[in-house]
Parts: structure tokens; C-alpha cells; sequence
């Protein structure tokens, strides 16, 4: 009985020049996306550190904001925003 050949090993796949061009591009654009979106997530715990009695949920309610309070609250974490304490009754400056 004849012996079935043997799997033929297949040439490794090259990528065109175009290709690796396009994903080079593609890889400066992500650690670009990625350096904006830390600035941008900086700037919204200033925000938050600024004003003191600005709540999380009104920024994540904003249509300029695109994350939601749980990616705000990760972010008031990783820039150590301090907490609201809504509660605490506001003095005037003669102490009423």
C-alpha cells in the first residue's frame, strides 16, 4: 500500500511593506491616545481637587466627560482626590 505524504511545511507568511508601515502608524497612534488620555484624566481630578464640593457623578453626567463615575471614581483613586463630605455644615467666617 503507498504511503500518504507527509504534512509539507508551508513558507512563513512576510507582511508587505505597506502592512507593517500601516501598523507601525497604528502603534504611535495608541501610545499617543494613550499619553492624551492620562493628561485629560489628570485634568478631571484637578477639577475635582479644585473644587472640593463638585460631585463625581455631576462630571460623569457631563457630554464633554466620555468616562462614567465607576472609570471616575478609579481615576479620584489613582490621583488621590479627596472625598466629598457633603454633609459637614458650612461655616460662614464669623463661625455661624
Amino acid at each position: 500500500m503507498p504511503r500518504k505524504p507527509g504534512v509539507q511545511p508551508k513558507p512563513a507568511p512576510k507582511l508587505s511593506e505597506t502592512t507593517k508601515a500601516a501598523i507601525n502608524a497604528w502603534e504611535r497612534y495608541v501610545k499617543k491616545e494613550e499619553k492624551l488620555r492620562k493628561a485629560a484624566q489628570k485634568a478631571l481630578a484637578q477639577e475635582l481637587i479644585a473644587d472640593p464640593d463638585l460631585p463625581v457623578a455631576a462630571l460623569a453626567n457631563l457630554p464633554e466627560v466620555p468616562w462614567g463615575i465607576g472609570t471616575l471614581r478609579i481615576i479620584c483613586a489613582e490621583y488621590k482626590v479627596p472625598p466629598r463630605q457633603p454633609n459637614k455644615a458650612k461655616r460662614d467666617d464669623d463661625g455661624e
